[in-house]
């Protein structure tokens, strides 16, 4: 069989990666050999994979013995479906969809209304004043500093009805460029949510939520051109930035600050299963609070990274988490998912096949897949044909 690379927007489930296939910052995505299925597919296109090299069936193996012009654009899944491999450029059909729906989508009506307005306005003043303390804390005492980060927290907050409000707020929010101090605010306030949804005490939720605010501070000492590359780092460069989780702890230890805060920074990227890093820690050799800020800074970084998509729905994320799910602690990452998704519950939804409906039932062993009904009264349940995903909120 040859090989050919095809665009991430025009992959089919079925088709067979012939490499591994890897994010700009040198993550790995997935290895060569794998099946692809929708959720892989979307996996790809969150963490912006731009092509994927797949076999592709040559001419001679055709069974049909008869060859067309057209043949050398058709990919031969393993499961013997045939999908075209469309030109390069050419309109995705679900985008296009999107773009005619009547009126506007669920996340556009979000911010176009007054209340994204004040929040974004608080949250540009919010993390003005956060990059100052989060310079200053690393030359002067973290004392009196922590209190005023909270304190932007809190202001924030107040600009909410409630944890999904919230989420929809930071969902919405475009156009921030930095790469640690939005995020690190982003992540400490989704900290927050979910550090409510585990009730935990006054005090416990201020200790999270100071992690999710410093848990990135190492990256200060990672050079800006290497922070802020728009393309795919270098191997030499890669290996800077996975230096900052210990730049991160060597940058706290000697500070007045909680243990936990200090482990956050440099825990933050192990892995439950035991893939993360620096130090390829497994289970509960993991502190509690650095898995918590695990999840909340891949959460961030799968709905922050909008260079190449339009909306974000959140059933693909949900999608992404439980492909991962082996990654993250299992109490912590199925509360979030649960609490996440549920909210979606009677929302108007596009699926891809072109069709609109609602969401009537969320299945707990597979909530990225609900239940829907259509508004010709045809229901899918989502979790048993997977032909079909939900594309957008509508």
């Amino acid at each position: 069989m040859k090989i050919k690379k095809v665009l991430t927007a025009n992959l089919k489930p079925g088709m067979v990666s012939s490499e591994a296939a890897y994010t700009y910052t040198n993550h790995l995505v997935i290895q060569s050999n794998t099946v692809l299925t929708e959720e892989i597919i979307e996996k790809l296109k969150y963490y912006a994979v731009k092509a994927v090299k797949v076999y592709v069936q040559e001419e001679s193996e055709n069974t049909s013995g008869t060859v067309n012009s057209k043949q050398s654009n058709v990919v031969e899944t393993v499961e013997g479906v045939s999908a075209q491999v469309l030109p390069e450029g050419e309109t995705d059909t679900v985008s296009a969809a999107v773009e005619q729906l009547a009126g506007p989508t669920y996340f556009e009506r979000v911010q176009q209304s007054e209340e994204f307005r004040v929040f974004e306005s608080e949250f540009t003043d919010c993390v003005g004043g956060f990059r100052q303390s989060l310079n200053d804390i690393v030359t002067k005492s973290s004392d009196g500093l922590v209190d005023s980060m909270l304190g932007d927290v809190d202001a924030l907050l107040k600009k909410t009805r409630n944890p999904l409000h919230l989420l929809d707020m930071l969902q919405c929010m475009r156009g921030y460029d930095d790469m640690t101090y939005t995020h690190s605010m982003n992540v400490a306030l989704i900290c927050n949510v979910i550090g409510n949804w585990l009730r935990m005490n006054e005090k416990d939720l201020k200790v999270l939520v100071t992690c999710g605010l410093l848990h990135d501070i190492g990256k200060l000492r990672v050079p800006n051109d290497i922070i802020t590359k728009p393309g795919k780092l270098t191997g030499q460069e890669y290996e800077i930035v996975k230096k900052h989780p210990q730049y991160g702890y060597e940058m706290l230890k000697d500070k007045n600050l909680d243990r936990r805060v200090k482990l956050a920074a440099l825990q933050h990227h192990e892995r439950f299963g035991g893939t993360g890093y620096p130090y390829g820690l497994m289970g509960s050799s993991i502190e509690y609070f650095s898995s918590i800020v695990a999840v909340a800074d891949v959460y961030d970084a799968m709905t922050s990274n909008r260079c190449y998509r339009k909306g974000i729905c959140p059933f693909k994320v949900i999608g992404i988490l439980e492909q991962d799910k082996d990654a993250y602690e299992p109490g912590v990452l199925y509360l979030f998912m649960e609490r996440t998704i549920e909210a979606y519950v009677n929302t108007e939804v596009l699926l891809s096949n072109g069709e609109q409906g609602k969401v009537v039932l969320l299945n707990k062993s597979l909530l990225s897949r609900p239940v829907v009904m259509t508004d010709k009264g045809t229901t899918y349940d989502l979790s048993k044909d997977f032909r079909m995903s939900i594309e957008a909120l509508i």
